[in-house]
């Protein structure tokens, strides 16, 4: 004898509040890497997100605060656009957070290319850049272009 019971087809139910973030395994007491954004759903297809990344090794230790605005464009694609401020905590080895944070404004698209995996590109833009303080790695480059990947699981 056997007894079934029908399971009905639900979606889904989104939250209108959700986490996005990830950090590095610590290899050593110094280095470290965190990035977390804190979003919100507005209404169909649009998301204000806050984000914060940190970013520490032996000769660097970098802050950063965004404001991004998200909306959708199609079923799998999505433009944003945003703010962003980043303070250099080392400064240069005096011990206390760069009075003068780096600014900059950014814009891009994010295209969903396989389930839970995206594709980005995004143009960054400074504002207002203080000749000594760049992004680590990006040392005398002003605006620049940013691709990259994004996995969910």
């Amino acid at each position: 004898m056997a007894h079934s019971q029908a399971i009905p087809n639900s979606t889904p139910v989104e939250k209108p509040i959700y986490i996005e973030g990830f950090n590095y395994p610590k290899f050593d007491d110094l280095s470290h890497y965190a990035w977390s954004r804190l979003n919100f759903r507005m209404i169909d297809g649009t998301e204000l997100g806050l984000g914060a990344e940190h970013y520490r090794r032996y000769d660097a230790d970098r802050f950063k605060m965004a404001l991004r605005v998200k909306q959708q464009i199609s079923e799998k694609a999505h433009f944003f656009g945003g703010y962003q401020k980043e303070w250099d905590l080392y400064n240069k080895g005096t011990g206390r957070p760069n009075p003068m944070p780096r600014q900059e404004y950014f814009f891009g698209m994010e295209h969903e290319a396989r389930p839970n995996m995206f594709l980005e590109a995004q143009m960054v833009r400074p504002i207002g850049v203080d000749p000594g303080f760049y992004n680590i790695g990006l040392e005398g480059v002003g605006s620049h272009i940013r691709l990259g990947t994004k996995m969910k699981f």
